[in-house]
């Protein structure tokens, strides 16, 4: 008769319970919990594609962004910061200050016009 292995089993239950204290702290936080309630997920993968992956943001994204406020920005920055291997924060840094920069010349700059 075949005998359950348990270490794949203890294994896991060992991971998991060291990544639970990780997990529960990006929450408690009531500034994250308070930002989180006002930007979109959508809108966060786009902000973080830009700043993490260097791919464009949208005019939505960028309406959403400025309207969220620098402060809240900069917490999910450095939220991000804290649980992720992020490589060079100086240049990260940088990428979250000019995505903030370029949504505010979005906002400011007068809608296009569909007829031309």
């Amino acid at each position: 008769m075949a005998r359950l292995n348990m270490f794949p089993i203890l294994f896991i239950l060992l991971l998991a319970s060291c990544a639970l204290p990780t997990l529960a702290h990006l929450d408690d936080s009531p500034a994250m919990v308070e930002c989180k309630k006002h930007f979109s997920i959508k809108y966060a993968f786009d902000v973080y594609n830009y700043i993490f992956k260097g791919k464009k943001i949208g005019d939505g994204s960028c309406r959403a962004l400025v309207a969220l406020g620098r402060p809240c920005h900069n917490i999910f920055v450095n939220n991000t910061f804290t649980y992720e291997q992020t490589g060079n924060r100086i240049a990260i840094q940088a990428r979250a200050d000019r995505v903030f920069t370029h949504c505010i010349i979005v906002n400011s700059a007068p809608p296009r016009s569909s007829l031309s």
